[in-house]
């Protein structure tokens, strides 16, 4: 019912939508929609609001413009479609129409046309804009159907060298029903295409896509200057305050210039500016605007997105989210559905996880800190707006709740709680003891200094993230959060992260039956795949040795630098015959023995080490699958490391820092390597 609904309304919006573009033909007289209700009347509204706040202060876009133009000025003589993508409020409306007003733009073209297409698209007022632009009658249009408008806008178009600008596109289906309309006569006609999608400038072909960046600060400030005193200088009592509320808005052109409205409205005083300038969020939420268009965004996500969405919510301002923690929570969370990690030959949870979280960087919502080696995202973050979408989103859903200072047990006890208290040291939980947050099964805890007691009233959480808050003993909490204090019972457990600590701190320390059940070598815990950050220790060996942890994929092993360590690791790899990737820090060396690299590696991290042999190298490089592999700061002795023809056979990244050869230099022999395609600080190293 629910649904029907749904689409019942969606068609009356339409119609309502299409009545108010088509009130020329229908005689209907212009209405001040503005003087009516806070809310506006939909996406018109906010399209012509947001035009209205970022066309008319245009700065900067002087780079980004240029760039554009370039690509519109070559030689190729096909019909080519030049895209330009980003967040919502970033200006690439204000970037297109900068463009396509520009004479020497105009020149370039004999005919130019300007639709702006939104999320819920009419085809018919589409194609009506598109051919006013082109001077077409409109009494001849108006009874067309929408064949006819397409064969009248081919003609059109026809012979003509033109510039066609589709602003803000939010799905594929456009391009389906549009592509056919626009001849290529081999004259360098070109389309711009704006979208929040990385697919859709994809699927369209572009030969180009321009990624908008954020405002710098300096251009921010110009910005928010120009809106507030126009051509007349800023007061220079004021400026340091205005400068800080610019930075505040994080380079997004729609937010400067909505604050910018509103500062401009008050007294020009630092008292005031001082009060705006440490609520600047909060300001702007007072105008929905912001809101309403950054939410466009969230509202036309897949329903499987939009959890994985809001769950960034979870993570402070600014705060740089690394992503396959990110993604693992999201499988904890079940938002992975099991349908799908079922269906055969289907991906693993994982890959469907970096998928989802791929999707969110095309669609403009996460934007990448930084990249892996084989190009995958490594951290993450989003806009502090759309942090507060999150936030907002997640509370009327009762999806999470975010505190921010010690009032954990004043809330209103909500599924998911992210404690980001601000303070460096937290008390004793004593006071929550009494508290009972019975709903909440996740609770994640950002950075602070210690975390010395989980509240009794937390015992039914089931997932937690207790990120970088740093411990320096076992929390006596834990044992109260019933579903988690019992490591070997979870049945989905695949990865543990100990910093730099003893593989004894997650052994079982309960009563003696709990110790003859987790009898070492006679316990086989099977879904572990991940151990991080354990010590090369002799115990280590004998667990690893014993076959405890037969399905690790990934670990990482932590030395002293100490010489009689490398006996140990002769223990411990040989039995790592799973092993996908390692890392190994503060590392003496690694024996020459012969098998003790397992031959399953693909990627190898080898940091601050003291001295490997020569011939060392030459055994990786007979690894069938290795692709990746790093060395920082250590010494390779043994003479020259001889790469020959056929080592290194799907190595593609290479990178070394602070490496040095004692006694000799790499050689690269031709047919060596041949898949490289990243190689970093090799300038000291490689040598033909």
């Amino acid at each position: 019912m629910l649904h029907e609904v749904k689409n019942r309304i969606k068609v009356i919006k339409s119609t309502v939508r299409s009545i108010y573009e088509n009130k020329d033909f229908y005689g209907i007289n212009e209405i001040d929609f503005k003087s009516g209700t806070s809310e506006g009347v939909g996406a018109e509204y906010l399209h012509r609001r947001r035009r209205d706040v970022e066309e008319k202060e245009v700065v900067g876009l002087v780079n980004e413009s240029n760039v554009v133009i370039q690509k519109l000025k070559e030689r190729d003589p096909n019909l080519n479609v030049v895209s330009i993508i980003g967040m919502g409020g970033l200006g690439k409306t204000t970037l297109a129409k900068k463009i396509y007003n520009k004479d020497e733009v105009r020149g370039m073209f004999s005919c130019c046309a300007w639709s702006y297409v939104s999320n819920d698209y009419i085809i018919r007022d589409l194609l009506l804009s598109l051919l006013k632009c082109l001077k077409s009658s409109m009494d001849e249009c108006k009874d067309l159907s929408v064949e006819e408008l397409k064969e009248k806008l081919h003609e059109c178009l026809k012979g003509n060298k033109y510039l066609v600008v589709l602003d803000d596109i939010w799905k594929t289906q456009v391009w389906d029903e549009l592509r056919g309309v626009f001849p290529d006569d081999k004259n360098g006609s070109r389309i711009i295409i704006t979208s929040r999608l990385r697919e859709v400038a994809l699927y369209s072909k572009a030969s180009f896509v321009y990624d908008l960046p954020f405002l710098d600060e300096e251009v921010s400030w110009k910005l928010f200057s120009k809106k507030i005193f126009g051509d007349k200088e800023c007061p220079s009592d004021l400026e340091p305050l205005g400068r800080a509320m610019a930075t505040n808005c994080k380079g997004l052109p729609l937010a400067i210039v909505v604050l910018a409205g509103q500062v401009a409205k008050k007294e020009r005083s630092e008292r005031e500016w001082r009060k705006i300038k440490d609520y600047v969020n909060w300001h702007l939420a007072q105008d929905k605007l912001v809101e309403r268009i950054l939410k466009l965004s969230y509202d036309d996500l897949p329903p499987e997105l939009k959890p994985c969405f809001l769950y960034l919510g979870m993570y402070p301002e600014d705060y740089e989210i690394p992503v396959r923690i990110l993604c693992q929570l999201w499988i904890a969370e079940g938002f992975i559905q099991a349908k799908e990690v079922r269906a055969s030959n289907s991906p693993k949870p994982e890959d469907i996880a970096d998928m989802y979280l791929d999707m969110l960087v095309e669609r403009s919502l996460v934007q990448v800190a930084s990249r892996r080696s084989d190009g995958g995202v490594k951290t993450c973050r989003i806009h502090d707006l759309l942090q507060d979408l999150c936030i907002s989103e997640s509370r009327e859903n009762k999806f999470i709740e975010v505190c921010t200072e010690l009032d954990a047990n004043e809330s209103n006890n909500p599924r998911r709680m992210s404690l980001q208290y601000r303070k460096r040291s937290l008390p004793a939980a004593k006071d929550n003891q009494s508290q009972s947050h019975s709903h909440t099964r996740t609770l994640l805890y950002s950075e602070s200094q210690g975390w010395n007691q989980i509240s009794n009233g937390f015992k039914l959480v089931r997932v937690l993230d207790m990120n970088k808050v740093a411990l320096h003993s076992f929390p006596s909490g834990l044992n109260t959060l019933i579903h988690l204090s019992k490591i070997w019972k979870l049945n989905s457990l695949k990865h543990i992260y100990i910093k730099y600590n003893h593989l004894s701190t997650i052994l079982p320390r309960g009563g003696a039956s709990m110790r003859r059940r987790m009898k070492i070598g006679e316990t086989r815990v099977e879904n572990i795949q991940t151990l991080g950050y354990i010590f090369v220790e002799a115990q280590t060996a004998s667990l690893l040795s014993k076959y405890m942890f037969p399905n690790l994929t990934k670990v990482t092993l932590c030395g002293r630098c100490e010489e009689q360590e490398v006996e140990v690791l002769g223990k411990i790899l040989p039995f790592l015959n799973k092993l996908r990737k390692l890392k190994l820090v503060n590392v003496w060396s690694i024996p020459l023995v012969p098998n003790v690299i397992p031959v399953s590696l693909i990627k190898i991290t080898i940091r601050s080490f003291e001295h490997l042999h020569s011939r060392l190298i030459k055994t990786l490089g007979q690894l069938a699958d290795l692709q990746i592999l790093k060395l920082y700061g250590g010494h390779i002795y043994g003479g020259d490391v001889c790469c020959a023809a056929g080592d290194f056979p799907q190595l593609q990244v290479l990178k070394m820092n602070d490496v040095f050869m004692d006694n000799g230099r790499w050689k690269i022999e031709e047919g060596a390597m041949p898949c490289i395609s990243m190689c970093y600080d090799p300038r000291r190293l490689l040598s033909n």
